[in-house]
């Protein structure tokens, strides 16, 4: 059951009860629905009380039993997403397609050999779509520059490992190319650490370290608002519904399990794509 689970949940599970814990408030339907209610007086977001609501429900399901969260939480969980609906850090801002290619070319544009894995890391995730922990895992092996394809063999929604090929451009599969024959790679991590005097480090990069990466070419390409890790997945459904693409192969195309999040992430270039926009206005 541990294992059903991404790392990346796991983590965030776990601080979550660390925060309920501390609360000092019982773990029953009560005592969460009093959390809730603290959580939203102290000016928290509807997304961090229905990460405690499911941290609290999976560890009952693993120890056996009943979960906590009942009819009164989950009421003062309604309410809290009802009136918090604008908390939060912010929408995330999309790094489209033309914006990946300028922070790539930025990248490399340095003549450093972490400057060519940082264009690989942009062009790859912006291509394929990834999230953060699919491009830490990714090895040498998985990338085929034959064919111009990057296999990601887990993800969130692929916990059992079943794996899934995605289609890389031309410029993605060079820098590719140009980043591994740099840092001459032939097996392993293939994004790694890079020190400050050019020379390559053995482990895999981690996910801080490559939110960090396209959060500093993000704004160096002139990406506004809150660039983060997420922001080539967001900008490549923006991308893709600019370009006419439905919200099926919008949902394809990023793995997500339904067509919700991407509709979400391309409301505006969706309704630029409309049945008013087309039939009314001739766009």
């Amino acid at each position: 059951m541990r294992a059903s689970i991404a790392e990346n949940t796991r983590r965030a599970y776990e601080a979550a009860l660390r925060g309920f814990e501390g609360s000092g408030h019982p773990e029953t339907d009560a005592g969460v629905a009093a959390y809730l209610i603290g959580l939203y007086e102290s000016g928290r977001s509807a997304a961090t009380a229905t990460m405690a609501v499911a941290a609290l429900r999976f560890r009952a399901k693993l120890g056996g039993r009943p979960s906590p969260v009942g009819e009164a939480a989950l009421r003062v969980l309604a309410g809290f997403r009802r009136l918090a609906s604008e908390r939060g850090r912010g929408k995330v801002a999309g790094v489209r397609w033309e914006e990946a290619d300028r922070a790539a070319a930025m990248a490399e544009g340095t003549g450093k050999l972490a400057g060519l894995r940082d264009a690989a890391i942009v062009s790859v995730a912006s291509d394929a779509l990834l999230r953060v922990s699919e491009i830490a895992a990714l090895d040498v092996a998985d990338v085929d520059l034959d064919e111009q394809t990057v296999l990601i063999r887990r993800s969130k929604t692929d916990q059992e490992g079943v794996g899934v090929t995605q289609y890389l451009g031309e410029s993605t599969v060079e820098r590719v190319r140009a980043w591994v024959a740099g840092a001459g790679l032939t097996e392993g991590p293939l994004f790694r650490g890079v020190n400050k005097a050019g020379r390559l480090r053995c482990g895999r990069l981690v996910d801080k370290s490559i939110r960090c990466i396209i959060i500093r070419w993000g704004k160096a390409a002139g990406v506004g608002g809150r660039v983060s890790g997420h922001s080539l997945r967001v900008g490549g459904a923006q991308s893709l519904a600019s370009a006419g693409a439905s919200l099926v192969e919008m949902q394809l195309a990023g793995r997500w399990e339904s067509p919700v999040m991407p509709g979400r992430y391309a409301q505006g270039q969706i309704a630029q794509q409309g049945a008013v926009a087309r039939l009314r206005y001739g766009k």
